[in-house]
């Protein structure tokens, strides 16, 4: 009996030879052009001299997720003596944005920012658009209920590291 079809042993040779060599022409494309964007993720307390009035007392946090270009946030108001805890899994971000050309912009309603809308019936809508370099982030705030947009500096702050009980033996 004749089991070897020199036909077929070339035809599958050949499709394997193929698809290694795509992967490989692939592969170096892609470690060549394709480079993942900086995690600019974390918390930035922003720092300005102009905040208006309804934010004086208060000073804000940025809370930053990101996945690869896109970016989610929260903007939360803290008081200055208090530390702030870390985000938990259902704190729901309000803000949506993208991470383009070293430039950042997010924008959506901030319920926490309440008390800067005069009418109380309506939670303000925010924009923020800027750039991180290294652990700084520049930028501008406008909140839709204050006429005049403020700049700001944010520094990201470093995680709280969470404490763990010692092990009884």
């Amino acid at each position: 009996m004749h089991h070897f079809n020199w036909k077929s042993l070339s035809f599958y040779g050949g499709a394997i030879g193929a698809v290694l060599i795509l992967f490989n022409v692939v592969s170096a494309y892609g470690e060549a052009k394709i480079k993942a964007p900086p995690a600019i993720g974390g918390r930035y307390r922003i720092q300005t001299e102009n905040l208006p009035s309804c934010l004086q007392s208060q000073a804000l946090l940025l809370n930053i997720q990101q996945s690869g270009i896109y970016l989610h946030g929260s903007l939360l108001k803290v008081s200055e003596s208090s530390q702030v805890e870390e985000t938990t899994a259902e704190e729901k971000p309000y803000l949506a944005g993208l991470w383009q050309q070293q430039q950042i912009t997010l924008s959506g309603l901030a319920p926490n920012l309440a008390s800067c809308d005069l009418s109380a019936a309506n939670i303000p809508a925010v924009k923020i658009q800027g750039q991180v370099e290294e652990k700084s982030f520049t930028g501008k705030m406008s909140v839709s209920s204050i006429p005049q947009e403020f700049e700001f500096t944010a520094q990201l702050e470093t995680p709280l590291k969470p404490t763990t009980a010692p092990h009884k033996p």
